[in-house]
């Protein structure tokens, strides 16, 4: 990518990449761009720190204003579920991942 004229790179999790592309998009400019505003206001830290703390920041702004539409412990939906079930996986059944094999196949079956 192009910061600031200078050639440079940015080693990102798929899903931050994802993210910063997503945010460039929703803001109408492209991703060199957007790291380019990023490395023009950071301070001490590097780009790509600067980048993730940028992005967190962005998604926790738009968070706060959805707050009160349903989301959250007041509301009938968990956001953190949501994104826990979709992104790192479903919650095992920690009883029958803790049963013997043989009693796990009769819960299944229906079988006493």
């Amino acid at each position: 990518m192009t910061v600031g004229g200078r050639r440079t790179s940015m080693r990102l999790e798929p899903q931050m990449w994802d993210a910063i592309e997503t945010i460039a998009k929703l803001e109408g400019m492209s991703i060199n761009r957007l790291c380019a505003e990023i490395d023009q206001r950071r301070r001490d830290v590097g780009l790509t720190s600067a980048t993730r703390v940028f992005i967190i920041s962005y998604y926790r702004q738009l968070v706060r204003s959805y707050e009160g539409q349903g989301l959250g412990p007041n509301g009938n939906g968990s956001l953190a579920r949501i994104v826990l079930d979709s992104v790192v996986g479903k919650p095992i059944d920690r009883v029958t991942a803790l049963r013997p094999v043989a009693d796990r196949n009769l819960a299944v079956t229906g079988e006493d």
